[in-house]
C-alpha cells in the first residue's frame, strides 16, 4: 500500500493538478484502488481539491503532503509520518475547540 501511496504523491508532485481518473490512468492502477487511496491522502491533508463539480474532481499535492513525500523518498516510515500527521490534525482540532470555548 505505501508503494501506491507514494507513486501517487510522486505522480502529483511532477505532474500537478489532475483527476483519479488520470492519476489511474498514467499509473496503471485499478481505478478503485486511485480513488480510495486519493480519498484517503485528502482527508490526511496530503492532497487538497481544486475543483469539484458532481463526481468529478481535481486534487493537487500540498504542502504537507511534498513534506509527506520528502520524508517517504528519504525512506522514513509511511506509518511514522501518518501517525504523526494525525496527532497533528487532532492538535489543531483541540486547539479550535479550545479557541471556539473561550
Amino acid at each position: 500500500m505505501s508503494t501506491i501511496i507514494k507513486d501517487i504523491l510522486v505522480y502529483f508532485e511532477e505532474q500537478g493538478p489532475m483527476s483519479p481518473g488520470d492519476v489511474a490512468q498514467k499509473l496503471n492502477v485499478p481505478r478503485y484502488k486511485v480513488l480510495a487511496t486519493i480519498q484517503c491522502l485528502s482527508e490526511l491533508g496530503f492532497l487538497e481539491s481544486l475543483y469539484s463539480r458532481g463526481s468529478y474532481k481535481i486534487y493537487q499535492i500540498s504542502l504537507l503532503g511534498k513534506n509527506a513525500l520528502e520524508r517517504l523518498k528519504s525512506e522514513e516510515s509511511l506509518r511514522d509520518i501518518l501517525e504523526e500527521s494525525l496527532m497533528n490534525e487532532n492538535l489543531l482540532k483541540n486547539n479550535e475547540k479550545g479557541k471556539a470555548e473561550a
